[in-house]
C-alpha cells in the first residue's frame, strides 16, 4: 500500500481503520499516524495504543501457529513461501534459545525475517512468557519511534507550509528517506545475522 492511500484511508476512516492497516503495514502505518497525529486527526495515546495491538496480535498468530502446529508438516505445505526449511530450522531454534531477545529485535527489524523467525519460536519452544517478554519492549520502542518521527515531520510541515509552495514534495521525499533507510539497515542485520550463522555456527 503506498504513502497516498494510506494517508486517504486514515484520514476518512480514522480509528476504524487503524487496526487492519497497522495489523498488515504495521511500521509504514505508524509513520503515517505520527504525521496526521501532529495534524490534528488522532489522540496520539490512542493510536498507539490500536498500533501496539495492530502489530503484536499477528505477531501472536505467528507464534502459536508454530506453538501448536505440527513442524514438519508445515515446513513441506508453507517452508519454502516463508522461508523456513529443515535444515534452517536447528539453526534459528538455537538462535532464539541462546538470544531470544537478540533474535527477536532482528527479526522485526529486518524485513523478510519476521514471519518465519516468529513461527519458528513456536516451533522451538520458546514459552508464552518468553515470546512476550520478548516482543513486547521491542515493539512498543520500535513504534514509539515510528511515531514520533512521523509528528516531528508532521509538525515540521505545518512550519514549512509558511513558507514553500510544494511543501507535500518534502514531506514525500522525507518519507522516502526514512523508508530506504529502514531497509537498508533490516538488510544489514539480515546479512549480518545470515553471516554469524555460516561463520560461527550460531556462536
Amino acid at each position: 500500500m503506498n504513502l497516498e492511500t494510506a494517508t486517504q484511508l486514515l484520514i476518512h476512516y480514522r480509528y476504524l481503520i487503524l487496526f487492519p492497516l497497522a495489523a498488515f503495514e504495521g511500521p509504514i502505518i505508524a509513520f503515517v499516524v505520527g504525521i496526521l497525529t501532529a495534524a490534528g486527526y488522532f489522540n496520539p495515546f490512542i493510536a498507539y495504543a490500536i498500533l501496539l495491538f495492530g502489530d503484536i496480535i499477528p505477531d501472536s498468530i505467528y507464534y502459536f501457529i508454530g506453538r501448536h502446529g505440527e513442524r514438519k508438516t508445515f515446513v513441506a505445505r508453507y517452508g519454502a513461501k516463508v522461508g523456513i526449511t529443515e535444515a534452517r530450522f536447528d539453526i534459528i531454534k538455537k538462535l532464539w534459545h541462546r538470544h531470544g531477545f537478540k533474535t527477536m529485535f532482528i527479526s522485526k527489524l529486518a524485513y523478510g525475517l519476521s514471519t518465519p523467525f516468529l513461527v519458528a519460536a513456536g516451533f522451538a519452544g520458546i514459552t508464552a512468557r518468553k515470546f512476550y517478554e520478548y516482543v513486547l519492549p521491542v515493539t512498543i520502542i520500535q513504534y514509539a519511534i515510528l511515531m514520533a518521527l512521523g509528528f516531528y515531520f508532521g509538525n515540521s510541515y505545518v512550519l514549512i507550509t509558511k513558507y514553500i509552495e510544494n511543501a507535500q514534495l518534502i514531506i514525500a521525499a522525507a518519507f522516502i528517506i526514512l523508508l530506504i533507510g529502514y531497509y537498508i539497515f533490516a538488510y544489514y542485520l539480515k546479512t549480518r545475522i545470515l553471516a554469524n550463522k555460516k561463520e560461527n555456527n550460531i556462536i
